[in-house]
């Protein structure tokens, strides 16, 4: 990637104060070789200064080949968006925004990234401390930068590295060590701090007792191991509520699979946890959870997994937090079309729940897509395309609520290097799959999260190494409101 301070924005404050306070961003480019780089071809650049949450646009200059960049006259503020849009004649060609920014009396001027590349297009971006990390997680922490964590290194070697890729610098940095383990989830707090779950100590090739958090906000970064023997357990599902508790359902022990239910919530500086009375009708592993909306209290959806005789498991169980209860299966089991294990959900924008990919009983892939709502429970809805990956894949919610399916193996074994877009038809209600650019490298196994400037980082998911990739989606969506990283 490359940076570089492509002009002054110059931004002066109202009312008594008369100094003029110049801010000169840095633009992240894509490599001048990358289809994506927009540049020598645009006619004119377009900025709009808004704020974070705000439809309202506060400035908009309209600069020409040669011209600065200047918006004057700008009083200060707090979680200023600053966008800039390219074009080629009348069409938009390329857009790209910073992250919240503050311009405060008494402090210097900051340097706000903003990454400018053509839309709807992949590129080759900063190369990670760990190049390479094959079945790790990740989050976009409460700041808006995407964290890395977990995964295998070369030699299969369990990554104990959390890297972290702050747009607002664009780069990637090393902020903690974690205790080496495989197959852990991942989850935010609701005080920011990333929790770790899960998954097999490295050192005892057993379930690991204990969790861990990450806390940035401190100058020491702190990462703090605590004891959790009710969580030592494989193939279980995390989900994160609105009210800032995480549950965890089910997982396996040597002794067996089982249905606990666990609540991980914030106790001060330190956690809590503590197993519930309730838990799943059909105990399971390698299954999904997904919140079905984001109001508090909002119910979560159990789907697949396999049970105690390794077959995987059809009905879906709901889990509602306010009464720490499921609903009794007389009242809800939706069966899957196909059941499957190591699958994939995610919420679409009518708050129905997508499945795709997984494992089903013949142990083959599973093409099947479906499509989960209150109203018809699961239903059919199409095939993964046949260049598609169908496990190992990235599923990112982008900003306006489409997703963005990348990579993973497809249906050779292989890794794939294709990307869809999949979005809730506005006219017959269906999904769609919508190709979208190829990635640079085919990947699986590898971890993408949406960024504070509402790009796609993706990570991993090579044999060797390789650089990250990010994606620049389409302004809709972004222009004003952008991505609320607020706490």
């Amino acid at each position: 990637m490359v940076k570089r301070a492509l002009a002054s924005l110059v931004l002066g404050a109202l009312g008594a104060c008369t100094d003029e306070i110049i801010v000169a961003p840095v633009i992240d480019l894509p490599a001048a070789t990358s289809d994506a780089n927009p540049f020598p071809s645009l006619d004119q650049l377009e900025l709009k200064l808004g704020i974070e949450g705000s439809d309202d646009v506060l400035f908009t200059a309209l600069v020409g080949r040669g011209e600065p960049l200047e918006l004057r006259g700008v009083p200060y503020s707090e979680r200023l968006v600053l966008h800039m849009t390219g074009r080629i004649g009348n069409s938009e060609v390329a857009y790209g925004r910073t992250c919240p920014f503050a311009i405060r009396a008494g402090q210097a001027a900051p340097r706000p990234h903003l990454y400018f590349s053509r839309t709807v297009l992949w590129a080759e971006s900063a190369m990670p401390n760990e190049p390479v990390r094959v079945g790790g997680a990740t989050a976009m922490y409460h700041d808006g930068s995407g964290m890395f964590i977990g995964g295998t290194g070369e030699n299969a070697a369990p990554l104990t590295a959390v890297e972290r890729f702050n747009p607002s610098t664009g780069a990637f940095e090393l902020v903690g060590q974690l205790t080496a383990r495989k197959d852990a989830q991942v989850a935010v707090l609701g005080d920011g701090r990333v929790l770790i779950a899960g998954g097999l100590d490295a050192a005892t090739s057993q379930p690991a007792p204990y969790l861990e958090l990450i806390e940035l906000d401190t100058p020491e970064r702190r990462v703090e191991r605590f004891p959790a023997a009710s969580l030592a357990l494989t193939g279980l599902a995390l989900a994160a509520l609105p009210d800032g508790r995480v549950f965890s359902f089910g997982g396996a022990d040597p002794q067996g699979v089982r249905g606990r239910t666990i609540e991980i919530s914030n106790d001060g500086a330190g956690i809590s946890v503590r197993t519930l009375n309730a838990s799943l009708t059909t105990p399971r592993r390698d299954h999904s959870a997904v919140r079905l909306s984001d109001a508090d209290g909002a119910p979560v959806l159990i789907t697949g997994g396999l049970d105690a005789a390794n077959n995987p498991v059809a009905q879906a169980e709901l889990f509602r937090p306010l009464q720490d209860s499921y609903a009794q299966p007389a009242q809800f089991a939706p069966a899957m079309v196909v059941p499957r294990r190591g699958h994939q959900t995610a919420r679409l924008a009518d708050d129905s729940v997508i499945v795709l990919g997984g494992i089903g009983a013949n142990g083959l892939p599973v093409t099947t897509v479906e499509l989960f709502s209150f109203d018809r429970g699961f239903v059919a809805a199409g095939e993964l395309p046949p260049d598609a990956g169908v496990t190992g894949q990235s599923i990112t919610t982008l900003a306006d609520r489409r997703l963005l399916v990348t990579g993973g193996l497809g249906a050779s074994g292989l890794p794939v290097d294709t990307s869809y877009i999949v979005r809730i038809d506005p006219v017959d209600g269906k999904v769609d799959l919508i190709g979208t650019d190829s990635l640079a490298t085919p990947r699986a196994g590898h971890a993408a999260t949406l960024l504070c400037d509402g790009t796609v980082l993706l990570v991993g998911g090579t044999a060797g190494a390789s650089t990250s990739e990010r994606y620049n989606p389409p302004p809709s969506g972004r222009r004003a409101t952008g991505v609320t990283t607020a706490r």
